[in-house]
């Protein structure tokens, strides 16, 4: 008898144990994709996860089960998928499509910008990878890299319209408003849709002289029938911009103020919900720390905050100029912090309570996600939310060592700021004048409660002040930041940093007065709003200011 014989019929049984289970999981598979393609999602899981069982690093089933997440919309079970796949297949367009998806959604734009680099030398003759790398490059300050991955869209002629928005945006942010009106033109010119967004974009440079036929096209576009109320209050806003240019203010104002009544009807303003938290935080006294509890690390944080169209892109500008300060954007991350604690049993009962391990994990997590703006650690860097006065409390029981800069206007002439911008996001209080009165008073009163608790702690910095003696006042700044005097930051409009807000051809020129008593030419057409915004402004002025 044959010794091996034996031998060889076992391994041909193990041959054919193994072509069986690889058969079975190929079916498993096949049925799956197929139960995925009819819709059919829970069958489509239930295969996949056959086969995982036979097969846990099979890429095509880690797909299902990570796409079925998705549907669910259980971010965190999607990422984790994803991540795994990208680790089995480093080159998987579909893992690291996912991961982009899931970043954007986070809003974690670094993150989705890093996998869309990945994606575009993986595949770089696409042109949405490109888009999509431009809007984050966008959102996190890279407008070199931005306008690289626009133009290679606009020079491999895409059809997509939003490009040469977007390059408007770009050329906007670097300071070249000649080029940024010629792209907004042209995006203007590329269909009817586009119109709307256009001329806001032109009117939002500040410094875009309007023309008769600019003119002449808005007045057609409003007379059309065509346009959903969103597009008409944008038109307004930029027709509101041409009357204000050729100094018929009356007009100026009756077209911002029907932009404003169709926005308010878009996006009313949650006055009872705002009044609340600003309530539970007048009531709250914060954990206070001594500032030798401050964490363990070099930076110094300078939050500018006050209201929008105040001044902080200005104070931002000058302070960004010092050779030891970076700046970095309108950050989201304190609000993140403070919905996180909402979530959690309520902001201000928290901010009463923090432990320090809490606080540890709360700095350490708003300190990462700081870090990705800079390549070495600054000694200082600038966080300019103007809705970070809502914060004042958790940041200066985080940071005590944190400098606040609540920047002050007057408050006609920063209601009217106000009034005449379209944010495209937030602050829904600006389409009414009643509600922005009713806005600064509440944004008074808990700065009037910061100012009991941290006193000098806090820098409140008069935007008249500023721009009638700029040598004094830039000293006197510097001086609260800590920061020794440097010329540059009196000729802080020949820094060459991108500005991301809609003052970034203002900052630009040299310190001027003509944003300085504005509002006294709208005087006549809101008596009511202004005689209540000269008794606020009076108060800030005696108690703030003085």
């Amino acid at each position: 008898m044959d010794c091996n014989l034996g031998i060889r019929i076992g391994h041909e049984d193990n041959n054919k144990k193994k072509e069986m289970e690889l058969n079975r999981e190929e079916r498993y598979l096949s049925d799956a994709k197929a139960f995925y393609s009819e819709k059919k999602f829970s069958s489509a899981g239930m295969y996949a996860r056959k086969v995982l069982r036979r097969n846990p690093e099979q890429c095509d089933a880690l797909i299902i089960l990570a796409r079925l997440a998705l549907k669910n919309n259980d971010l965190k079970e999607a990422l984790r998928i994803f991540s795994l796949i990208k680790t089995l297949a480093p080159n998987s367009f579909e893992a690291i499509s996912g991961l982009v998806f899931i970043a954007e959604k986070r809003e974690d734009f670094f993150a989705a910008y890093r996998y869309l680099v990945t994606l575009v030398e993986l595949m770089p003759e696409n042109h949405e990878n490109w888009f999509k790398l431009g809007i984050m490059a966008s959102k996190i300050g890279l407008m070199d890299e931005a306008e690289e991955a626009f133009n290679f869209c606009h020079n491999k002629r895409s059809v997509e319209p939003s490009v040469l928005l977007n390059l408007g945006h770009v050329y906007k942010a670097k300071g070249d408003t000649a080029k940024a009106a010629e792209f907004y033109h042209n995006y203007i010119k590329a269909g009817p849709d586009h119109q709307a967004v256009g001329y806001w974009s032109l009117a939002d440079l500040k410094n875009y002289s309007f023309t008769d036929t600019d003119a002449k096209s808005l007045k057609t576009n409003l007379e059309s029938s065509q346009y959903s109320n969103a597009s008409r209050s944008l038109f307004l806003f930029a027709q509101s911009r041409i009357f204000e240019q050729k100094h018929d203010y009356e007009q100026s104002f009756n077209s911002v103020s029907e932009a404003n009544r169709l926005m308010q009807g878009l996006r009313p303003f949650k006055a009872a919900p705002f009044s609340h938290i600003i309530d539970s935080l007048l009531e709250c006294t914060p954990v206070k720390k001594d500032k030798s509890q401050s964490c363990a690390t070099q930076q110094t944080p300078i939050f500018i905050v006050g209201m929008p169209r105040s001044g902080t892109t200005l104070t931002e500008q000058i302070l960004a100029s010092h050779s030891l300060v970076e700046a970095t954007d309108e950050l989201p991350y304190m609000e993140r912090l403070a919905l996180e604690l909402d979530m959690s049993g309520g902001y201000a009962k928290w901010l009463a309570r923090l432990t320090d391990e809490k606080l540890d994990s709360l700095r350490r997590q708003y300190l990462s996600q700081v870090s990705q703006y800079f390549e070495s650690t600054p000694e200082y860097f600038i966080d300019k939310n103007p809705n970070n006065f809502l914060h004042i409390g958790l940041i200066k029981t985080l940071f005590p060592d944190a400098k606040i800069v609540n920047v002050i206007r007057d408050a006609n002439d920063n209601a009217m700021g106000v009034f005449k911008q379209h944010f495209s996001r937030g602050h829904d209080y600006s389409y009414s004048l009643d509600n922005i009165v009713v806005y600064w008073k509440r944004y008074v009163d808990l700065m009037r409660h910061w100012t009991d608790l941290y006193g000098e702690d806090i820098y409140h910095l008069s935007f008249e002040k500023l721009v009638h003696s700029p040598d004094d006042e830039i000293a006197k700044l510097l001086n609260y930041c800590g920061l020794s005097f440097e010329d540059q930051c009196l000729t802080f409009y020949k820094s060459k940093r991108t500005v991301l807000t809609p003052s970034a051809s203002q900052v630009r020129q040299p310190m001027n007065t003509k944003a300085i008593g504005q509002s006294q030419k709208y005087q006549a057409y809101m008596p009511s709003s202004y005689q209540q915004l000269a008794g606020i402004a009076e108060k800030v002025k005696s108690e703030f200011l003085s």
